[in-house]
């Protein structure tokens, strides 16, 4: 068994690495794969060690390793905690962990999310509508807002769209300037005094915490209403094994997390779907022709998506074409751990790298050509072609996401013309997430 001291590294300084990794992240782990192979170490300022695998074997042995020995809940300076709460399910391992699952899953699960299809097809209609005709405007943000509001709607399912867009309004605020502070990532910046960057944190840390609270009393109300049924209450009337409740801290923090994690990334991974879609006018046509066919001049309707495998297909080639996220099934070994020949140390962190995996061309052909007819008709991946993670730790909100993104996007293509009005496409780090560029510039040429 070999050192972890002697897994493969690209070349180059460390000073460049870094570079690389700021200027480009998902190029630099393209280029770490092709030149080091299926596993290979990095060492990046303010991360640390860390180890990436690149093939489905590989991210089977990681996956199937138990938590005492791999840990995906201990991930140090990786969790939200100190801000959002404890309690979490990314939090828990072992049996807790999958009790919270299973709670969690008839909400997320692509069954649970049809119910909210005809309310994602409400948001993103009123968000078109609002779109300047004829002039360049950036897409991302307003994809980001009508998954924030799906989410919203998902967990308070009795709150109205304006309580919805106001609790948007708050948790944008809180993200974008609390969550993205340095102060969140940086302990030496946790310095409480008035007017500091840490203070200003924790004044957007009570409002929201506080609102939350506010919004699940309120629901709560309802709790012995068998006919009243969302997120909340399902977390409410929830009980683990010895009878116990959940606690309020940790339905906040299920709360919160779900929207961290899965606002951006989903919004994000539109945007980079519909920028993919306005530069193949090929894929566009046969999607249009996919939905007139299917939902004719009427409105979309949950019954719809099980007979849009395109539309499916595009989504997922949408995921593996432009990955939103480099770190998916994040581990932290918790005793010394062989893999591929070599023994990590306790505490390393390893991570599947999925901008690897979408270029291989044994899992993909041509990997760099935008391609939906390679899901088509086939079952969504669940190995390590996925993008939402395989696994025990799967992304929990997988259904949720995919149901939106196909809501979302076939809405926009039957309801509008538009066109790119950039030339360039590249990902930028936003504080977590990666976007395009200039948050991808289109213009609304007409509403349909």
């Amino acid at each position: 068994m070999k050192p972890a001291s002697e897994i493969p590294r690209p070349a180059g300084s460390l000073l460049s690495h870094s570079l690389r990794f700021v200027r480009n992240t998902m190029q630099f782990y393209e280029d770490a794969f092709r030149e080091c192979g299926d596993i290979f170490a990095t060492r990046i300022p303010g991360l640390g060690n860390w180890v990436y695998i690149c093939s489905p074997e590989l991210v089977q042995t990681v996956f199937a390793a138990p938590p005492d020995v791999l840990t995906g809940s201990d991930l140090g300076g990786f969790s939200l905690a100190h801000v959002i709460g404890h309690g979490s399910t990314s939090e828990l391992d072992g049996p807790a962990h999958r009790e919270r699952r299973d709670v969690i899953a008839p909400y997320l699960d692509a069954q649970g999310s049809l119910r909210h299809v005809a309310a994602v097809r409400r948001i993103t209609e009123r968000t078109v509508a609002e779109w300047p005709l004829g002039r360049p405007f950036p897409l991302v943000r307003t994809l980001q807002k009508i998954a924030l509001e799906a989410l919203l709607q998902m967990m308070f399912s009795q709150a109205g769209p304006e309580r919805i867009r106001g609790l948007a309004r708050l948790y944008e605020d809180f993200s974008f300037k609390g969550l993205r502070s340095p102060a969140v990532s940086h302990p030496s910046l946790q310095i409480d005094f008035p007017g500091s960057p840490w203070r200003k944190v924790k004044q957007r840390q009570q409002a929201i915490l506080r609102t939350f609270a506010e919004e699940i009393e309120a629901r709560l109300a309802s709790i012995d209403d068998p006919a009243a049924d969302d997120l909340v209450l399902g977390l409410a009337r929830a009980r683990s094994a010895d009878g116990g409740h959940i606690s309020r801290e940790a339905m906040i923090a299920e709360l919160l997390e779900l929207l961290f994690q899965g606002h951006e990334m989903t919004g994000n991974a539109m945007t980079w779907t519909l920028g993919e879609l306005l530069a193949h006018p090929e894929v566009l046509g046969r999607l249009r022709r996919d939905l007139a066919a299917v939902a004719g001049d009427g409105d979309l309707e949950s019954a719809h998506l099980a007979h849009l495998p395109y539309l499916e297909a595009v989504v997922y080639e949408g995921l593996r074409r432009r990955p939103a996220n480099f770190l998916t099934g994040l581990r932290r070994t918790r005793q010394p751990f062989p893999l591929a020949g070599f023994l990590l140390p306790e505490g390393t962190y390893i991570s599947v790298c999925y901008p690897a995996l979408a270029v291989r061309e044994d899992l993909f052909p041509r990997p760099k050509d935008f391609d939906p007819s390679r899901f088509e008709g086939q079952a969504p991946p669940t190995d390590a072609r996925s993008p939402f993670g395989s696994g025990a730790r799967a992304c929990p909100g997988q259904g949720f996401a995919v149901m939106v993104m196909k809501t979302v996007l076939a809405t926009i293509v039957r309801k509008t013309e538009m066109k790119l009005a950039q030339e360039e496409l590249r990902p930028v780090r936003n504080a977590y997430y990666y976007e395009p560029n200039k948050g991808l510039l289109v213009t609304l040429d007409k509403r349909l």
